[in-house]
C-alpha cells in the first residue's frame, strides 16, 4: 500500500464521483478505479459499492476511510516536524479581496502558526511572467498559456455581469445579452490586468468589438466612470459586490461567461509538507 493510494481514496470520498476526483487527481477516471482496484485487492474488501446509481462507500469503507485520514495525517506530522524551511510563496492576481481570500490565510495561520504564507499580488500577466518565483499562483485558469504543464485546483468560479448607470435605458432589464451593448461605450481594466483580455473575449464571442474609451486599473475608478455616464462595463459578480454603489446597476448577462480561479502550481514541482499541508487546507474549504 502507498500513502498516495490513501490520497486518492479520500479525494475520491471527497467528491463522490470518479471523474471528479481524477480531474482532481490529474488522472483519468480509469487510472483513479484502478488504483482503488488494488486498494481493495491487497485489503481484501470492497470499498466502494458499484452496483448503485449512486456513490455509496461500504461499512469497510467508511471505517477505512477513517484510518486513511489518520495515517495521511500522521505522515504529514512527521515530515512536518523535519523541515527546516516552513515558507510559501504565492503569486496571485488583484482577485483577493472581492473572495476574502484573506479570511482563508487568516485561519490557516491559526491553524498552521509555524507555516508563512508569503502573498505577492500584481497584475496578472506579471505573476504568469514570474511563476517560477513561487510556490503557487491564484489565477483565472485561461491566463495560462499551457495548462498542460500546471495542476490546477478550483477555488472560485464567477460569472460576467453588466453595469449600467442608474438611468440607462437596459437598467430595467432582469437580464441582457451582451450583444445588447454592441454600441455602447465601454469602460475597460488596463490591458495587463488579465482581466481585459476576457472581458474583451466576451465581447467578441457575443459578436462584436468593444468601443473601449477608457481604460483604468481600479475597479473603483471604473465603476466611478459609469456613474458618470461616461461609458459601461462588464465585470465579475463578486467584484461588483465589492465596490457596488449608488448610481450605478448590475444586470445578470444571458450570456453563460465564467471564468474559474484556481490555485496552480506546476506539475514538475515536488510538494514539500507545508504545502502539502496548505494544499490538504485548501481542499478541506469545498466539503
Amino acid at each position: 500500500m502507498e500513502i498516495q493510494q490513501l490520497y486518492y481514496y479520500m479525494e475520491l470520498c471527497r467528491q463522490k464521483n470518479f471523474t471528479e476526483a481524477g480531474y482532481i487527481c490529474s488522472m483519468t477516471q480509469g487510472a483513479l478505479s484502478k488504483q482503488i482496484r488494488k486498494l481493495e485487492n491487497e485489503l481484501g474488501m470492497t470499498l466502494i459499492r458499484r452496483n448503485t446509481r449512486k456513490f455509496e462507500l461500504s461499512e469497510e469503507g467508511k471505517v477505512f476511510l477513517g484510518y486513511a485520514e489518520k495515517m495521511t495525517a500522521l505522515y504529514e506530522e512527521m515530515l512536518f516536524s523535519l523541515q527546516e524551511n516552513q515558507e510559501i510563496r504565492i503569486g496571485s492576481m488583484p482577485v483577493l479581496a472581492p473572495y476574502h481570500f484573506a479570511d482563508i490565510v487568516a485561519d490557516f495561520h491559526e491553524t498552521y502558526p509555524d507555516i508563512q504564507l508569503i502573498l505577492n499580488e500584481k497584475k496578472g500577466r506579471e505573476i504568469v511572467a514570474e511563476a517560477d518565483d513561487y510556490d503557487f499562483l491564484i489565477l483565472r485558469d485561461s491566463m495560462i498559456k499551457d495548462p498542460e504543464k500546471y495542476w490546477f485546483y478550483p477555488l472560485y468560479e464567477d460569472r460576467l455581469c453588466a453595469v449600467l448607470y442608474e438611468d440607462h435605458p437596459l437598467a430595467c432589464c432582469d437580464k441582457i445579452s451582451l450583444k445588447e451593448l454592441k454600441d455602447e461605450v465601454f469602460v475597460f481594466p488596463v490591458k495587463e490586468s488579465g482581466s481585459y483580455d476576457i472581458f474583451y473575449d466576451s465581447c467578441r464571442k457575443a459578436g462584436f468589438e468593444p468601443d473601449i474609451q477608457f481604460e483604468f486599473p481600479q475597479a473603483n475608478t471604473i465603476m466611478s466612470f459609469v456613474k458618470a455616464r461616461m461609458g459601461v462595463t462588464v465585470t465579475f459578480t463578486k467584484v461588483y459586490e465589492e465596490v457596488s454603489g449608488q448610481g450605478i446597476c448590475m444586470i445578470p448577462l444571458e450570456d453563460d461567461f465564467r471564468s474559474p480561479i484556481s490555485l496552480i502550481y506546476p506539475k514538475r514541482q515536488n510538494l514539500d509538507p507545508a504545502k502539502k499541508i496548505f494544499l490538504k487546507y485548501i481542499r478541506s474549504l469545498r466539503k
